[in-house]
């Protein structure tokens, strides 16, 4: 175990969504067990999408005390949510608040760090760090360039603290280089930066097992059909879901056998089914919907090749895609677009990259993998090398760094 040469120190996680969302469950999560490994109390205080539902609200995690102390702004799940009313969701969001900040002074942090700059959790960070706890933001995402708005009001909202929290904060973690940028340009100076991508925990996701694997092939009825996975959120606004059908009915009259195994949930999963159906792809389409957590791996090693499908859009530029990082785990070869810091996760080794948002380059790289084995196999081998660089193990060392800023 390497240690930090920080002290050790309580820090407490704002989070304004629950484990069942990527960025609690792949990023700050595996970040909080690193932590805790190295000597810190890490504390993940939380909201729910169905808070009043539950049962068990405080458990522990590796050493990690997760809690559940309010209402997310959205009621339900991906794929069966509801939406608050305006007024409706303006009390929600201040009782959120006022439930993570009272729960964060409740623990007397010596560090507070806002889980995503959102008005809910970066009010609850600002009140809870008038205890006398440094404050820090981590950025990973743009929500206001890829969220669905009920109205221009909202996407301001969003914005306004997207652009200012950050240069409240004593430091600021991004998971890429166009968030770096973009912070440095809204003038956070760049000392006050760290730059840690996305990650997988190495020591718990290993690599899939081969039995594991060729039972969920055989259940699928995937035994004798090159298979792509996509594992995502099933989105048309934030995801390009709809882009990667497109590229799959071009694929479909190049390779009738190939299919497509869709992992994961979303509101645009009924339209984007009724899209796939309309393309003439339902039964090429395998509609998997959402999977535990710790399965992830498995589903993905499925496939002969993973998919990140993108369009060239700022919001895309924004993200670090655990489904490229998780790929690479599991020794499966990604497809992806030319957008953000993609070329450097997967480089010349993991995968291929083409051109973003072309249906017709999409579908010419799966093909080359579908029908190249050597070529797969070569990539399937750099993927589990290259995951390496992408160990949360490696990547918590350079996260310790920012809590030395102005300490």
């Amino acid at each position: 175990m390497v240690k930090s040469d920080v002290r050790s120190m309580r820090i407490v996680f704002l989070c304004t969504s629950s484990l069942d969302y990527p960025s609690p469950r792949g990023r700050w999560l595996p970040l909080a067990r690193r932590l805790a490994r190295d000597g810190h109390e890490p504390h993940l205080l939380m909201l729910h999408p169905t808070f009043d539902r539950l049962h068990v609200r405080q458990f522990d995690c590796d050493g990690v005390d997760c809690a559940y102390v309010g209402q997310m702004h959205v009621y339900g799940l991906p794929g069966e949510r509801r939406h608050f009313g305006a007024l409706e969701l303006a009390s929600v969001s201040l009782r959120g608040a006022l439930a993570l900040a009272q729960a964060a002074l409740r623990l007397r942090p010596d560090v507070v760090h806002v889980a995503k700059p959102q008005p809910i959790n970066g009010l609850a960070g600002i009140l809870a760090a008038r205890s006398g706890a440094a404050m820090y933001v981590d950025c990973d995402d743009y929500e206001a360039a890829a969220n669905r708005f009920g109205g221009a009001w909202q996407r301001r909202v969003v914005a306004w603290w997207e652009d200012r929290l950050p240069r409240l904060a004593r430091g600021v973690s991004v998971n890429t280089r166009f968030l770096y940028d973009r912070l440095q340009r809204l003038g956070v100076p760049e000392q006050r930066l760290r730059y840690v991508p996305n990650g997988v925990d190495l020591d718990r996701q290993t690599t899939p097992d081969a039995r594991q694997v060729a039972a969920l092939r055989a259940a699928l009825g995937l035994t004798h059909n090159p298979t792509v996975v996509y594992l995502g959120a099933i989105s048309a606004v934030a995801h390009g879901v709809r882009l990667l059908i497109d590229a799959f009915a071009i694929l479909s009259k190049r390779l009738p056998a190939a299919r497509l195994v869709v992992v994961g949930d979303g509101d645009d999963r009924p339209a984007l089914m009724a899209y796939a159906r309309a393309r003439g792809l339902e039964r090429m389409i395998i509609w998997a919907g959402r999977i535990p957590p710790e399965a992830a791996l498995t589903w993905l090693a499925v496939g002969d090749c993973s998919v990140d499908p993108v369009h060239d859009t700022p919001a895309a530029a924004a993200r670090s895609p655990l489904k490229i990082v998780e790929s690479m785990a599991a020794g499966v070869p990604v497809v992806t677009g030319d957008v953000g810091d993609r070329r450097e996760m997967i480089g010349d080794v993991a995968g291929l990259i083409v051109p973003s948002g072309d249906a017709q380059a999409l579908a010419d790289g799966i093909a080359t993998l579908l029908t190249d084995p050597a070529c797969r196999m070569r990539l399937a081998q750099g993927a589990r090398l290259r995951a390496e660089v992408y160990n949360w193990n490696r990547l918590a060392r350079t996260w310790q760094t920012l809590y030395q800023i102005g300490a």
